[in-house]
Order: C-alpha cells, then structure tokens, then sequence
C-alpha cells in the first residue's frame, strides 16, 4: 500500500530533524543528564514537527538502549513507537476526546505502570481543544503524575492552554523551517525516489509550504502524482494555483508605464481563466513584499523565500521603484486583499484596487507638492510654516488668491 512522502520520510531521530534547533539541542541535554520533565508543550505552525519530536522523544526514553538521544530503531520498543501501535505510546486526538470524561478516563490510565517499556508517554494532539473542565480534571495529575509518566501536549495555538496547565509543563515554541533547508530535505528525498526537479520547481514547492515541511511535501506527492517523474514549474504552479514571476510582473510594467486599460485587461485574463481573484491578490501582496525586501536588502537574501535567480530578478524590478512607493504599493494591496474577503463583486473590488495603484505612482511627496507650490507663487517654498492666526501674505506678481 502507498504511503505519503510526508510519512515514509519523517524523521525518526533528532539527527534526521531539520531545523527547530532550539528545541533538539535541549531535549538532547535533558535526556543526557537524566532530567526528564513530567510534562512538556510543543507549540507552534503546521507542519512544523511538534508530533514528530514527541515519537522521537518517546523513542529516545523508552529505547532498550536508553534513554538515550540516539535511538537503535531496532528494539521492540522503537518498531512499535515507528508503527504506532505501542502499547506504552498513547496518542490522543484532543480535538475528539475533549470532554471531562475522556480526561477522567486517561487519569485513571496514569495510575497504572507500563506493561513493558521505561515510561508510558501520553502524546496530546491539538490539545487546545481540551475543554476547561477537562483541563481542571486533568491539573492534579500533570502537576504531580507518578515517576513513569510523560506529559507531551502538542498545539497550534498555545494561547488557548490555561495558564494553571502551561506553568507546570516546560514549553517549546516551534518555528517555521527555513526556506533552503526545505529545498535542500525535498532535493534529497526527490534523489531518493528518482524523482527530476529543478531548483526552480523545489522554490515553488516550498514556498507552497510557507515554513511548513509537511505542507511542501504534500504539495511535492501532489506534483507527483500529476507530472509523473519529471517535474515541470509551470505545470506544477498551474496544479497549486500559484502565479510565476512573469504574471506578477505584468501588474509592475503596467504601473511603470502607468497605463490603466493593461490593468483592467489583466483582471479580464484573470477571470476568464478561472483564477481566484483573492489569490491572486495574496500572491501580488507577497510580491511586493519581496520587491521591497529586495530594494533594502539587495539580492541573495534568506529573507526572501526565493530561489537565487527569481532573486536577482526581483532586485532588478525593484531598481526601478523607491522604498516609499513600494510601500504604498504593499500597504494598497493588502487593504484590497481585506476587502476581498467579504466582498459580493471581487472582479469590481480588483479593478479598483489595481487602478489605485496606478493613481498612487502619480502622486508627488508632501516636500515636492510644497516646493511646487511655492514656485508657482512667485518665490521659494517657505523654509518654515506659517505661524497660526497670522494672515498669510498674497502671493507677488499674480492675479490668484492663495488658497484657503
């Protein structure tokens, strides 16, 4: 039976794990020193390896060689935490065991020792589904549980953990992977299954993923499945509705030569297509944020999630605008993005926004519009405002009253 890139290749040890450093080098540390805590919470992003370290720390503790940071994967106890079918490995699904009764039930599971490995680990998905009376059932035991059992509550909203829970359990705040070390575990496991992929295709991936691994690897089984063993980037952006460089860029040339019938010919194709608008406007939205990086930052930069080629490129777009109109152009696309969402007419709402961004880089800054004005009145622009309740002088060799 097939079984998905994301599990056939996850990480059974903290050598095999990518990223979440922080979190790898301190487990590491306690095991090694034989200071195992009764209870810990993995917070952070999908897909990010909350779960995974929860087996690879059951495998550590429960290891026949252990507890050890090294598991041998070969014992009974490593197979069965693999396979997940372990008897001293309970997994719970906090999101359909919430209520008080299921929490009464696991506290009377705690009582007992482990049929036959060093601790019995329960391993708490989603925990923050847990209702608040389930969390009051549960406090007495996680604060003081017997000396064979391990807490490890796993969650995407870490917030939502009553703070009574969160002071007795040590916490670990996962963070998004970053985006060449995507790349690099994806271009090895494409090696691993014979697999063709481009760096161009491997950057679309990831950036799919946006920090989560197990997202970009199930966008890759998705690519797969669809172009086979070689990869192509425009059928793969086509598959993930994403949008390449070159259809941003349009919305970029449009506004240089600020010419509003290519704008709304744009939003045309865009529609008759069959694209979402809002995506669209995400993508637009995460593109100027990139050219605005790529103008502060210059090229080849981690903190655009990019390959090195689109970087370059978007350097050399960027050279065109300033900071201050790359802002503006961000800042509109974002509220049209907002108004997007609840909006009956997108079509309407896209074409407005987009010819916004037209009439915003016809705007003059407030220090130009100043000098201007006082050109036109004969004289230098005044170094200084004008002081309050003092009439303001007319203007010299002209008929026009100064304005209001």
């Amino acid at each position: 039976m097939y079984q998905v890139i994301a599990r056939k290749y996850r990480p059974q040890s903290f050598a095999e794990l990518i990223g979440q450093e922080h979190v790898r080098t301190t487990l590491e540390n306690a095991i090694a020193q034989k200071r195992i805590a009764h209870g810990y919470i993995f917070s952070g992003q999908r897909g990010t390896g909350k779960t995974t370290v929860a087996r690879i720390l059951a495998r550590c503790l429960n290891c026949i060689e252990g507890p050890t940071t090294k598991p041998c994967g070969k014992c009974a106890s490593c197979l069965e935490v693999t396979a997940g079918n372990t008897v001293d490995v309970i997994e719970i699904d906090a999101a359909s065991n919430r209520g008080i009764n299921e929490m009464r039930e696991l506290r009377e599971n705690v009582r007992y020792r482990p049929a036959r490995d060093r601790y019995k680990i329960f391993i708490v998905d989603e925990a923050h589904q847990i209702t608040n009376e389930a969390f009051n059932a549960l406090l007495k035991t996680l604060e003081e549980p017997p000396e064979w059992v391990v807490f490890v509550l796993c969650t995407t909203e870490v917030h939502k953990i009553p703070t009574t829970i969160a002071s007795r359990c040590q916490q670990f705040s996962f963070r998004s992977v970053d985006f060449a070390e995507v790349v690099e575990r994806m271009e090895w496991i494409c090696k691993q299954e014979g697999i063709e992929a481009d760096p161009e295709v491997l950057s679309v991936l990831a950036q799919m993923g946006e920090g989560s691994v197990r997202d970009s690897l199930s966008a890759l089984d998705q690519a797969i499945a669809c172009c086979g063993v070689k990869l192509n980037a425009q059928e793969v952006r086509g598959l993930l509705g994403m949008f390449s460089l070159d259809s941003l860029s349009e919305v970029t040339q449009a506004l240089a030569a600020q010419d509003s019938r290519r704008m709304l010919d744009l939003v045309m194709e865009l529609e008759r297509n069959g694209r979402n608008l809002q995506h669209f406007c995400r993508e637009l939205a995460r593109y100027f944020r990139n050219l605005l990086v790529a103008k502060v930052a210059g090229p080849n930069t981690r903190l655009i999630a990019a390959s090195g080629p689109e970087q370059e490129r978007l350097a050399e777009i960027a050279a065109g605008y300033s900071e201050e109109d790359l802002t503006r152009y961000l800042q509109l696309t974002l509220d049209l993005f907002k108004d997007l969402q609840f909006s009956l007419q997108p079509r309407l709402h896209l074409e407005i926004g987009l010819l916004r961004l037209i009439q915003a880089g016809k705007l003059l800054p407030i220090e130009e519009a100043l000098a201007n004005l006082g050109s036109q009145g004969g004289g230098p622009a005044p170094s200084k405002p004008p002081q309050p309740r003092k009439p303001v002088p007319p203007a010299p060799a002209t008929s026009h009253q100064p304005p209001a």
